[in-house]
This record gives C-alpha cells, structure tokens and sequence, in this order.
C-alpha cells in the first residue's frame, strides 16, 4: 500500500498562507479596535463639549436681564423696578453687561424666584486656564431678607471657581459685530451714516420738511408751519370727505399727501413731490425704523378721528407715487391726551432692494370734525437698527459705545480626548444686553 502525505513544499506554502490570513486578520482587528477606540474618543469628546455648551448658553442668554418685581410684592403685584448693577460701568459709559478679557467673558444679570420677584444679581465669568475651562459665580447684590426661603444660584459673594471641562484646546467668544457702529453716527460721507432720514451731513440736525402732492381729484394741497421746515411741523386745513348738510360720509376719496424732504428752506409749491423728495434706497434683509412723536395740542379737533373710518398712515412710494406691494403703509392715531405723546415706532424689513422711494405722510378724513384739526409731526427720523443686523467677525473687539448694541454672542469650543477632537460652534441672542434695543 501506497502511503502519501505533504511534501516539505507544500507544508511550507500551507504556513505561508495561513500566516499570511493571520497577519491580514489581525490588522483588519487591530483597525477595528483602534476604530472603535478613536469613535468612542469622538463621541466622548463631542458629548463633554455640547454639555458644557449648554451650560454656557443657559448663563449667556441670561445676559443683562435687569427687571423682576418689587422683593416684597405679592405674586399678583405689577411693582417692577430695574437695577442698574447690571452694567459693567454705567458711569463710566459702559452700559453693557458683559466684559471679555481674551479667553475669557464674565457677565451679569438679574436672578428671581419662580413668581418674578428680586433675589439677586450675579456676576458669572467663563475663563480658560491652561486646559481647564472654569466657570465662578458671585453675588454682587442681594435681597438679604428673603435668601432663608429662597436659594440663589450663587450664595456666597466669592464662589470658588468650578472647573467644567478639562483637556480643552480652545474657548473664544465672540461678540456680534453691529451693521452700525456708533462711529457710523459721526460720519457724513453718503451712505456710511444709519441715518436715512433726515438726510443731513449732521446726523444730530433733525430738521425736515413736508411737501404736499397735489394730483387731480385725490390729493390736495395742506397747510404746513413751518414751511421751511424744522424739527416739528405742524399740518392744518385738511380735506374732509364729509358732507355737512346730509350729515353723512362722502363717498369721495379726498386726501392729504406730504413728503419727506432734508433740511430747510422753502419749495415752490408749483414743484412736483418727485423731484423734491428725498430719495432712500432700502437694503434686503436690513431692519428700518421708522420713528416719530405726534405732540399733544390742546382744543385740537383732530382728537374727535374715529378708527376704522379716518385714515392716518405713514409709508413709502416709488417715483410713480405707487404704494410697493412688500411694503403696506403704517397706520397711526393721534394722541387723545397729554400722557400719549410718546414716540411713535413702525419696523420692517425688505426681502427684496428698493430704490428711489420717498417717505410720504398720507390723511383723509371721513368724520364730522377731524378734518379741521391739526397734526403736528416731530423728531422725525428712519433708521438703520443697529441692534438687529450684525455678524460674526473672529477679530471684533466692540468699542466702549458698541458694547450695548451687541445682542448676541458666537462661541468656539474645542476638547481633545485620546488624540480626538470635540468642536462645537454655538450662537447666543442676548437681547437683554444694553439699555435698550
């Protein structure tokens, strides 16, 4: 019998294969593993730096919050008050909340219990130091009577400093930059200055004038002092669309139309509103203003205008004195008191740029009196708003007039761990930054 078996070359071959599906099988394993290491690494990265994220988001947007109720007020009460300690140093012109100092951004802004009244206000500072990002809280002022019954976040005037990440590679903040900054206001070369209207070089001069259309059987002529303009005018003798002696409304369309012209000096009245207007162009996706007061005048007439027959509006035409479908006038009334002269304030925005539009007043009168009223319009003025159109520029340190027009903040985190990295790049709106918007 015949007896077979491997020769010594074909056992080797064999080893060589086998050793070779080893070696592949192990590096494929070894892949894996550092695959799943580095993804795990990721993921852990990734999740420590959204968390601490949040945690940054839940303080900024928290960001000069500065009114709560009366501390002693019951829930029911309306008593509010608002506290100053907000601001860095309004004194000294800083009326913002925020302060940032390279890797670092410390804050303020108001606490409160569940009902609204006043616990206390907080200063909080987010800083890196080496690879350890903190976060400290203080108590800058407080309610001393009511902290027994109501814990603060931050009970002790110096907090000791918690650290919230570690292994962090960067932390910047950045604050919005606004599409007007306040040297913008100082500027009188054509179209830097927010300002659209009045146009003057002087954007602190708010003299304007108002210049009547008069076109055929629709707009009429209307009284205006001063004629050469100024910071107020006053319009009288109306076209009225009511017949007396039936003691009913016409049905005639009788109105009032004046522009907005820059500056003084009078204009013949046999000009024509497109000619002498001033002319605005409006930007997409830029928020306007329009802001104006209507003083109170006393045995004025025009307080007998009854809504949803008189009309009073405020809005834009074209060269062709046509009203843009994307921007509807502005209705307004006139004050039936002293208490209700306040400024009046209309924005907008276009999804679309305009060009060549004026800004036109528009009355028409329908009731027994108000016709033989008068309407006096005052700082009058259409804006950029500063505080509502801003973007992001890594560089951008805000000047000390700036700092309240900032309304919100970008952050950039990155954590490393096992040679990974966690990024995230987080936006904030702080509405609440500043005096006012």
């Amino acid at each position: 019998m015949k007896k077979s078996g491997f020769t010594l070359v074909e056992l080797m071959v064999y080893i060589g294969i086998v050793g070779v599906v080893v070696i592949v099988a192990g590096q494929a394993f070894s892949n894996s593993t550092k695959m799943r290491v580095r993804t795990e690494s990721m993921i852990k990265a990734n999740a420590t730096v959204e968390e601490a994220g949040m945690l940054i988001q839940e303080d900024v947007a928290q960001m000069g919050a500065k009114s709560a109720k009366e501390s002693g007020s019951g829930s029911a009460s309306d008593v509010f008050f608002k506290s100053n300690m907000v601001y860095m140093d309004a004194e000294k012109g800083d009326s913002s909340s925020f302060r940032i100092n390279g890797d670092s951004l410390i804050l303020r802004r108001m606490n409160y219990d569940s009902q609204g009244r006043f616990l206390s206000i907080e200063e909080v500072a987010w800083y890196l130091k080496g690879k350890q990002l903190f976060r400290v809280c203080k108590t800058i002022d407080r309610d001393k009577s009511r902290l027994p019954s109501a814990p603060e976040t931050c009970l002790e005037s110096n907090s000791p400093a918690v650290e919230v990440l570690d292994n962090v590679e960067s932390f910047k903040a950045i604050p919005a930059k606004p599409a007007v900054l306040n040297s913008d206001y100082n500027s009188a070369v054509a179209g830097v200055s927010p300002r659209l209207l009045p146009s003057t070089a002087n954007v602190a001069d708010q003299a304007f004038r108002l210049f009547p259309r008069i076109q055929g059987n629709e707009f009429y002529n209307v009284d205006r002092d001063p004629e050469r303009g100024g910071s107020s005018v006053t319009l009288t003798n109306f076209e009225s669309n009511y017949d007396e002696d039936a003691e009913e409304a016409k049905d005639t369309k009788k109105a009032n139309q004046v522009f907005v012209v820059g500056g003084t000096g009078v204009i013949p009245l046999s000009s024509v509103w497109s000619d002498v207007c001033t002319k605005v162009n409006l930007e997409p996706n830029v928020e306007y203003e329009i802001s104006f007061k209507i003083p109170f005048l006393n045995e004025n007439m025009v307080r007998s205008f009854t809504p949803g027959m008189d009309h009073m509006t405020v809005g834009f035409r074209n060269m062709a004195g046509v009203m843009d479908s994307e921007l509807p006038d502005f209705a307004f009334y006139p004050p039936i008191d002293a208490a209700a002269n306040n400024k009046r304030s209309m924005r907008f925005s276009v999804k679309n740029a305009k060009k060549d539009l004026c800004l036109a007043f528009t009355f028409a009168f329908y009731s027994p009196m108000a016709s033989k009223g008068r309407v006096a319009i005052s700082n009058l003025e259409l804006n950029k708003v500063e505080t509502s159109n801003f973007e992001f520029v890594d560089s951008y340190k805000p000047a000390l007039p700036d700092k309240a027009k900032v309304k919100a903040f970008k952050f950039k985190l990155q954590v490393g761990r096992n040679g990974e990295k966690g990024d995230v790049a987080l936006v904030v709106p702080t509405p609440s930054n500043g005096p006012k918007d």
